[in-house]
């Protein structure tokens, strides 16, 4: 019985010999085998060098686009402060005739007595003074259409017979609108019905 067990221990390591003989490969082969390593290496090396030289042109161009933008930003910086000193120089000079115009009437007014013609000019000039105003985009608030809360501020109410209901009676302060923008609302005395006093009360 043993003997027969040991002969098949004998029989499974010839055996197992023998694959391990099957496995290993000719010097043909290996010299094959290293050929094929070698080029898949070499691929490899170009397949890297390829994406470093892409990685580093991506690198450039996203520096030269970062300083780019950081220039169109300085840019922008320096044309929006040149619009503004533009814009504040215009309003400069537009006041600056308007200027003229009253140092004229005041110089006038020195030596004339007539009122007549004072008033004139000082009107001449208030004309002009709104004219250059509304060619800056600011205009009065109209107060002939009853009060809206939106442009105008109530500052006191009168009980009225005489005038409708929301009626302006008075302008106290004139208010102004930029491009169509409540900049300033004009602040005035509205009518209301007798009833709405007594709800009120």
């Amino acid at each position: 019985m043993e003997e027969k067990k040991d002969k098949e221990e004998v029989e499974v390591k010839v055996e197992s010999g023998e694959e391990e003989k099957k496995q290993e490969l000719s010097p043909e082969e290996c010299i094959e085998e290293n050929k094929k390593l070698k080029k898949e290496i070499e691929e490899l090396k170009q397949k890297l060098a390829k994406t470093e030289e892409a990685a580093k042109r991506l690198s450039m161009l996203y520096q030269s686009l970062q300083k780019e933008f950081e220039d169109y930003k300085v840019r922008m910086r320096r044309e929006k402060e040149e619009a503004k000193e533009e814009g504040a120089l215009r309003l400069a000079k537009g006041f600056m005739e308007i200027i003229d115009n009253f140092e004229k009437a005041l110089e006038s007014a020195k030596s004339t007595t007539d009122i007549n013609a004072l008033m004139k000019g000082i009107q001449m000039i208030h004309y002009q003074l709104f004219k250059f105003l509304q060619d800056q985009g600011i205009e009065k608030i109209d107060t002939s259409t009853g009060f809206n809360p939106m442009e105008h501020e109530a500052v006191e109410t009168v009980v009225s017979k005489e005038h409708q209901p929301n009626e302006i009676i008075r302008v106290i302060q004139t208010g102004y609108k930029f491009k169509g923008k409540t900049i300033r609302p004009a602040k005035v005395i509205v009518a209301i019905p007798p009833e709405e006093r007594e709800e009120i009360t």
